[in-house]
């Protein structure tokens, strides 16, 4: 690794280990462990959610340790949304991840912005709609869905996996086009690393977590802006309370006194 994403790597190491993160129904902190007493040894990461933990082996090098973070929230996740079952298709693992990493950075903003930044210090928050991606080792392209196609098919949004394409209804916004996105990202991403409906769970478990950091890592400006989509926005104030908020104090005080 350059020293950049090592610093960013040990900045969100740090964080992580000093904060606990929010996913469904759990709460959890990070936790390092000698390899001698990992419930599994030969593993670099593990999750015990009796005890709200998600621990790590001590000694990992920088690109050992987040890329066993990453693997260890691909499992996480994919837990939190009940897409463990054996017979899981390529559709559930992608809702699954999608809208469960979609969760985790809008529960859990501070610690995935530390993640990006350490996938890719490059990465910055964006308005902009990313019009071009790589995925796996190949160029795709982002596009508006046609009004009409998306109405005749009922969907927010399609990954036209032979045209390498991602196209997303111009409808949405926020968190949904955040979601809906990512979900389509993912099934090019399933599509690039050869996840299928009969790939074992623990195979594709695995090469989603590899495809992400290289996903994230090679479109920091699409990565910024998924980010950013998530982030609530403040909403304005009812016209009362500008009002109120824009009198100076003493003004409010006087109100208050005739009001008693």
């Amino acid at each position: 690794m350059a020293p950049l994403p090592i610093m960013m790597t040990a900045q969100l190491r740090d964080f992580a280990l000093s904060e606990s993160l929010e996913l469904g129904p759990y709460t959890l902190v990070v936790r390092e462990l000698a390899a001698d007493v990992m419930p599994v040894r030969r593993r670099h990461a593990c999750l015990d959610l009796t005890h709200g933990r998600i621990l790590l082996r001590e000694g990992l090098t920088p690109s050992q340790w987040l890329r066993a973070f990453v693997h260890a929230l691909v499992r996480l996740v994919h837990y939190s949304q009940a897409a463990l079952i054996v017979d899981s298709t390529e559709e559930h693992l992608t809702h699954s991840l999608a809208s469960g990493l979609s969760q985790l950075a809008r529960r859990n903003p501070a610690l995935t912005w530390a993640l990006l930044r350490a996938i890719s210090p490059h990465v910055r928050r964006s308005g902009r709609t990313p019009q071009r991606l790589v995925v796996g080792q190949a160029g795709w392209t982002v596009r508006q869905l046609p009004v009409k196609t998306a109405t005749r098919l009922r969907v927010f949004g399609q990954a036209d996996l032979e045209r390498r394409r991602i196209e997303l209804d111009p409808a949405l916004s926020g968190t949904q086009l955040a979601v809906i996105f990512l979900h389509e990202a993912i099934h090019g991403l399933h599509h690039e690393a050869g996840v299928t409906d009969q790939t074992p769970l623990r195979t594709a478990h695995a090469r989603e977590a590899d495809a992400l950091l290289q996903f994230f890592g090679g479109n920091p400006q699409a990565a910024g802006w998924w980010f950013t989509l998530l982030q609530p926005r403040a909403q304005p104030l009812p016209a009362p309370e500008r009002v109120r908020r824009a009198q100076p104090a003493g003004a409010r005080r006087r109100q208050a006194a005739v009001a008693r």
